[in-house]
């Protein structure tokens, strides 16, 4: 009698799958390939900004607060975004410009917009204040840096609200303060100089006087910081409300640039 091995298969197992992790009959299928769910990825972090945007200036005048921000986004040393808004209406006491991650404004940017209309659709007739607005951005930028996740911006509050002139400051540690002139970026070792000495005088700088101040001032930055553009925009904020102004555009002379070592 001739004996033969016995299989698997003739012991009654169940065949191999024809497509191992292909579909199961009826069901639909979601290709996924192997290990990459979210314990296999390394949790990441933004170690540098990617596109930027340099200073912002402000200042109070007699009856309210202006800035000003050029609108260029900077890849690298590359001026490649040339028509970019760095300042925000929020509503109509308070401004916003921020300098650093354009990706991280937009960000802050939705995050605002959202408040703004959640308080609206309450209708009781309040709204949020330059003030409250600048301690809630020190909580969120404060927040994410405790994360190890910080929001790479700057940011400058200006606004009216009650007859009393605000203008606040916040980086991206939750570091904040309040003075009558800020700056961000390299305005603040260029401009801020110039500002102060403004300040020292007997009296405030009226609303074209502070204008023509920070034109001077972004202009010294445009000549000097390599990342700064001769195209601007203004925000004024009085107890009329705020007015955007721009994109204007610096007037420069570079016939001297030889002489400068």
């Amino acid at each position: 009698m001739r004996c033969r091995s016995v299989t698997k298969m003739e012991a009654g197992a169940a065949p191999p799958p024809f497509w191992a992790g292909g579909p199961a009959p009826g069901q639909t299928y979601i290709p996924r390939a192997p290990d990459t769910g979210p314990a296999a990825l390394p949790v990441s972090r933004t170690l540098s900004p990617m596109v930027t945007g340099t200073s912002v200036l402000g200042l109070k005048f007699s009856g309210g607060v202006i800035l000003a921000a050029d609108t260029v986004g900077s890849y690298g040393s590359l001026a490649r975004f040339r028509g970019i808004s760095r300042l925000l209406k929020v509503n109509d006491s308070t401004v916003l410009g921020a300098s650093g991650d354009l990706a991280d404004f937009q960000h802050l940017r939705q995050l605002l917009e959202q408040m703004v209309i959640d308080e609206e659709l309450l209708g009781d007739g309040h709204s949020y204040s330059p003030r409250a607005l600048h301690s809630w951005l020190t909580r969120v930028l404060y927040n994410r840096r405790s994360k190890i996740n910080p929001l790479w911006n700057t940011v400058l509050i200006a606004g009216v609200y009650g007859g009393e002139s605000f203008l606040g400051y916040v980086d991206m540690l939750g570091v904040a303060f309040e003075a009558p002139s800020l700056a961000t970026g390299f305005g603040a070792y260029l401009a801020q100089p110039l500002l102060r000495a403004a300040l020292e005088r007997d009296r405030i700088p009226t609303r074209e006087e502070a204008r023509e101040l920070l034109e001077r001032c972004l202009r010294v930055l445009y000549y000097r910081d390599a990342r700064s553009f001769n195209r601007f925009e203004l925000a004024v904020v009085t107890e009329k409300g705020v007015e955007l102004e721009g994109p204007l555009t610096l007037e420069a002379n570079w016939d001297i640039a030889h002489l400068v070592r």
